[in-house]
């Protein structure tokens, strides 16, 4: 085997090897906090710990209110073709060729 193998072979098995022990390592924070929160929780202070305020919801719109007009509601001349519909038409019109 090419030593150039063998050396990547190794960083693998350092990586593998080091994903393993984080992993471990991190299931084992997880218990222990789990475990602490356990005695805590049977210990009877709960009740005495601080709450926690909940943020109110804002009181502002995410998007102001659009009244929609119904089809009976608009005129002819709202209808006609503006500026902007005209340049869009212009745009995508297909070339004569």
């Amino acid at each position: 085997m090419a030593p150039g193998y063998l050396i990547a072979l190794c960083l693998d098995a350092a990586g593998v090897l080091g994903l393993g022990l984080g992993l471990t390592v991190l299931r084992a924070e997880r218990r222990a906090r789990a475990g602490e929160l356990a005695r805590f929780l049977r210990s009877g202070q709960a009740s005495d710990a601080v709450p926690f305020r909940v943020a109110p919801p804002p009181r502002t719109r995410a998007m102001p209110s659009v009244r929609m007009r119904t089809a009976a509601a608009t005129s002819a001349s709202a209808v006609d073709a503006s500026d902007a519909l005209a340049a869009l038409r212009s745009a995508y019109a297909a070339p004569a060729r």
